[in-house]
């Protein structure tokens, strides 16, 4: 289930999942519109105090096992309860707790260079030319990827 899912960026990423059924959520009315790959569902309202539950109580009504939220209002909540998820058998495509501040939120020079990673695995880069370098044993998530004089610079894909 990827979060933002009216969005273009969530839209984007369904070149990264041909293999899966992908399941598009956004906060209010969505789309009904469903294809072979996607479709598309609610959240409800949003609702800041309670997100991580309604993302999870979302997850196991749809039997969803993936979880890739895009907001950034909802990644510190997932984030801090990843082990909730996790213990439904839900895997999120976020950085652990003790990683995710070293990614940045916004900020990224070159949107069109992304990578999606699983437990370190590159499984998706948006151009050939895109290693993965630098440390990514565990590494999970979507981020834009810059090339900069001191390395490989990772940004958090999200929408606003």
């Amino acid at each position: 289930m990827i979060t933002g899912g009216k969005s273009s960026q969530a839209l984007k990423l369904l070149k990264a999942f041909t293999e899966n059924q992908v399941l598009l959520a956004d906060y209010g009315e969505t789309p009904s519109f469903s294809s072979a790959q996607y479709q598309f569902i609610s959240l409800g309202d949003r609702n800041e105090d309670t997100t991580a539950h309604n993302l999870l109580s979302v997850c196991l009504d749809q039997e969803a096992d993936c979880l890739l939220p895009l907001y950034i209002f909802e990644l510190e909540a997932v984030v801090k309860s990843l082990i909730l998820f996790e213990e439904f058998n839900i895997h999120v495509l976020l950085p652990d707790l003790a990683t995710f501040p070293l990614y940045p939120l916004s900020g990224a020079s070159n949107t069109q260079s992304w990578a999606v990673y699983n437990r370190g695995e590159l499984i998706y880069a948006s151009a050939p030319e895109l290693q993965p370098g630098g440390n990514t044993v565990g590494l999970n998530g979507v981020f834009y990827i810059d090339q900069t004089p001191e390395g490989i610079k990772r940004t958090l894909f999200t929408v606003s």
